[in-house]
């Protein structure tokens, strides 16, 4: 899934919408009880379209998609969660690098927190493994690596010189130290100029800020860094041999530092955040954010990832909500944290999904304004 996929799910609305979240696992113990999770989570989602007030045609239809994508799921590549939409338009599933909360919904739009967290973690990054004699680069989107091959990847480094034995003298060891040195030296800049050939075939690939992880020895590293010009695009490094039989682990890892260099980004975004309320170029709590949301002064939305509220809303004064019953008519919003993130994404605005607690002084929402 891309980001287009994305848009697509945020552009169905006023339908039936079923949003799906479920914990699973990634390893073989865990993720036995896996099926079960999910053909509950399905039950429970059929259950809310027979006690919905939508057409029963329509309710059946979507019972059935829903039914054909579960035989879809193969339990043996799950990740850390499952997200799963359907809708008369839409019947996708979504295996989600994070930890979720279990949650079935039915409304007239898909619930989008995850969305926008997981397009967080969409940001495609690339490794290279640098070794003595081949280098391999993988383009890189969560856990997933595939190895770039043609004519530019994987390089291997050849032996192109012939050394001079050194003839038999009287000193001859003194001769054969003498060439051993040689030997040794014309290798170590041999090996330099590789890794010089290496770093300029990158730059095809490595644009703008697209991030880079190195992995390698620790001499292969320092050497890599010694010539490299995308040392600013350098967000990690892995220090090991994975010249053979290294996906796997090189997965782990590089997904790892990956999701430290996300975490990073976001406290900027924080520290951004803090620093912009003594300019008053910030505000926070629900109902304030809400308003400002509204009047179409939101350039940042920072939400924690499981934040929910619901609120009440004035049918005749769309930038004012309410945590408990006015007086008078009003709307429920069930949850408008979702709802606020919809409005500010429609005026264009930029969402940041924080980890739980990261905003608890400011009420667990919190903006960077356009202008005071």
């Amino acid at each position: 899934m891309n980001l287009s996929d994305i848009k697509q799910l945020l552009t169905e609305k006023g339908n039936p919408c079923i949003t799906i979240t479920v914990p699973t696992h990634r390893y073989s113990r865990e993720r036995m009880q896996d099926p079960i999770a999910v053909r509950k989570a399905i039950d429970h989602a059929k259950d809310l379209l027979n006690n919905s007030a939508w057409p029963k045609q329509v309710g059946m239809q979507l019972q059935e998609k829903l039914d054909t994508l579960s035989e879809k799921i193969d339990y043996l590549r799950l990740q850390e969660g499952m997200a799963i939409f359907v809708s008369p338009n839409v019947s996708r599933i979504l295996l989600l690098p994070f930890e979720v909360k279990e949650k079935v919904m039915l409304g007239k739009n898909f619930e989008i927190r995850d969305l926008f967290y997981f397009a967080q973690f969409l940001k495609p990054y690339y490794l290279l493994a640098v070794s003595k004699k081949r280098v391999p680069l993988f383009k890189c989107q969560g856990w997933d690596l595939q190895e770039i091959r043609n004519d530019d990847f994987p390089k291997q480094y050849s032996e192109e010189y012939e050394y001079a034995r050194p003839s038999i003298t009287n000193d001859s060891s003194s001769g054969l130290k003498s060439y051993e040195r040689d030997k040794s030296i014309l290798q170590e800049t041999r090996q330099i100029a590789f890794i010089k050939q290496v770093d300029e075939a990158i730059d095809k690939y490595i644009k703008g800020d697209v991030p880079l992880l190195v992995a390698g020895v620790e001499e292969q590293l320092a050497n890599f860094e010694h010539v490299t010009h995308h040392r600013e695009n350098v967000i990690g490094k892995i220090r090991g041999n994975y010249e053979y039989d290294a996906l796997h682990p090189l997965s782990e890892l590089a997904w790892s530092k990956m999701k430290e260099y996300i975490r990073s980004s976001q406290k900027e975004t924080l520290q951004k955040l803090q620093e912009a309320f003594g300019k008053n170029l910030a505000t926070d709590g629900i109902r304030d954010v809400w308003k400002a949301a509204n009047e179409g002064k939101g350039l940042t939305l920072l939400v924690e990832k499981d934040y929910q509220e619901a609120a009440y809303k004035d049918p005749g004064n769309d930038t004012r909500i309410y945590l408990s019953p006015p007086a008078g008519n009003y709307e429920i919003i069930s949850d408008a944290v979702d709802d606020l993130i919809e409005i500010v994404n429609e005026k264009g605005g930029e969402i940041v999904i924080v980890e739980n607690g990261e905003l608890e002084k400011n009420g667990r929402v919190a903006m960077l304004l356009r202008y005071a």
